[in-house]
């Protein structure tokens, strides 16, 4: 995950390959697949538990800016609820002793040293048949020995493989997923994928992804290895200068619809990972905003986990700790906003996300090779009406709607968040059929509250990129 500067230099070449898989281009998955008939096991987070976590290894940072113990106390009083990776007794230890739950990560090639990456175990590609399968009896016995001391734990929720693999990787990941599920039952084996901006096959550089698609990417990823969730990291937010480059930012939204529409088809929960720092040195530092529209039209999308990156310093900076193991003011921003993602995370794990879609960020004349999201959706909040204060009424309204429907019960919900970068917008609308009670839910605590007629008459404020989540009882 450490080389983000050639995967923006692989966006530039081949950002329009990876937009669509051409006809010509050979059907290497089956779609008519579906989750029964692939055998998945979704993985099902321990009950009440929303995983908000940064994206550290600590054999990286180890004591260097701040001591294991230090730095997941401090994540806790970020409002993490999972720690960084952890590789040992006293990772697990020290997570445990600040009320975190941990993923472990495993050791499966020594000689691997790829910052964080881990992919050495993995690349069959210059193997032969038999060389592979002598690496498949190695990670079936390595994975059965790593996972024994942690297997039953109840706050080791999972075991690290890799991050950002390509198609060739798939083959021996699977083996590894496989494993897993066979040497610690209803553990999650956790592995992080591209983001679509990655190169293709048939761009101006090396493919990373290894199919011609996104889509191909995932849907392969899917019946390949067999996946238990689908995780991906998406920063141009970062690369478009808080969507002020709109054909950089606009492909945070085409990577987000892709792999919902993935991780529904297949009844899997999603996970996404965020930039919480200057990830070049031309890039500006994350804040509020920014923070905030990440995460929000995320969970709007229906994610189930929450990742930054990164908590610990590089050389561009704007992290939440420094390189004196100080807290920045980035780090209050972000314990602001993974406090809001815990409540609303948490009280949305009782529904499913059932529609998506927002406002045009720009008109098919403006960005005629762009492609156009699904509409607001209207099962919900009906009737939708946006309003400014009165200086901003030459701004476009621009929003984003997530429905969800409760699980166990008749309630409907809908997340609104408001993708102006610069702008409070009021949002008004009609209740939807059926329903008499409309309750907003707190983004500190994820409480409920009775909204009155006079409060619904005077709308509802939505700060710039962030979100209110409205619940409706009959």
């Amino acid at each position: 995950m450490m080389k983000k500067a050639f995967l923006l230099l692989a966006f530039l070449c081949a950002s329009s390959a990876a937009l669509a898989q051409d006809s010509d281009q050979p059907q290497t998955y089956d779609p008519n697949a579906t989750a029964e008939s692939l055998g998945l096991e979704p993985y099902r987070a321990p009950e009440g538990f929303f995983p908000v976590f940064p994206w550290d290894h600590f054999d990286e940072w180890g004591d260097i800016f701040q001591s294991l113990e230090e730095g997941f106390k401090s994540m806790a009083e970020c409002n993490c609820t999972l720690s960084s990776f952890v590789d040992d007794e006293r990772g697990v230890q020290a997570a445990k002793e600040n009320g975190l739950k941990c993923i472990y990560e495993l050791r499966l090639d020594p000689s691997d040293k790829s910052d964080g990456n881990r992919q050495g175990s993995f690349d069959a590609r210059n193997f032969s048949e038999e060389e592979i399968q002598e690496q498949i009896a190695r990670l079936d016995a390595l994975i059965k020995e790593q996972v024994e001391l942690t297997k039953d734990d109840p706050d080791v929720i999972g075991y690290y493989l890799c991050d950002e693999p390509g198609s060739y990787h798939f083959r021996l990941l699977a083996v590894a997923v496989d494993a897993v599920k066979k040497y610690a039952p209803g553990k999650l084996a956790y592995i992080n994928l591209f983001p679509g901006y990655a190169s293709t096959i048939g761009a101006n550089v090396d493919s990373q992804l290894g199919t011609y698609s996104y889509r191909e990417y995932l849907e392969r990823f899917v019946q390949e290895v067999k996946p238990q969730l689908l995780s991906y990291d998406n920063y141009m937010l970062d690369y478009s200068d808080n969507m002020r480059n709109i054909h950089r930012g606009v492909r945070h939204f085409i990577d987000l619809f892709e792999v919902r529409a993935v991780a529904q088809k297949y009844d899997l929960p999603f996970w996404f990972i965020g930039s919480s720092m200057c990830l070049r040195d031309e890039s500006s530092p994350a804040g509020p905003m920014r923070y905030a529209y990440q995460m929000y039209t995320a969970l709007a999308a229906g994610a189930e986990g929450i990742t930054w990156f990164l908590f610990y310093p590089r050389e561009e900076g704007g992290t939440p700790i420094d390189e004196y193991g100080n807290k920045t003011v980035y780090w209050s921003y972000l314990r602001v906003i993974n406090e809001q993602m815990k409540a609303l995370g948490t009280y949305l794990l009782a529904y499913a996300n059932t529609a998506c879609g927002m406002t045009p960020l720009y008109t098919p004349e403006e960005a005629p090779n762009l492609p156009q999201f699904p509409e607001l959706p209207d099962n919900v909040l009906r009737n939708v009406r946006l309003k400014y204060s009165g200086y901003a009424e030459a701004l476009e309204p621009k929003l984003m709607i997530g429905e969800f429907a409760q699980k166990d019960g008749e309630n409907v919900a809908a997340l609104a968040v408001n993708l102006n970068t610069s702008a409070t917008e009021r949002l008004y609308f009609e209740f939807p059929e059926g329903y008499k009670t409309l309750k907003v839910v707190s983004p500190i605590d994820g409480s409920e509250s009775v909204v009155t007629d006079k409060q619904f008459e005077r709308g509802f404020w939505i700060l710039p990129g962030h979100g209110v989540l409205f619940v409706f009882e009959k």
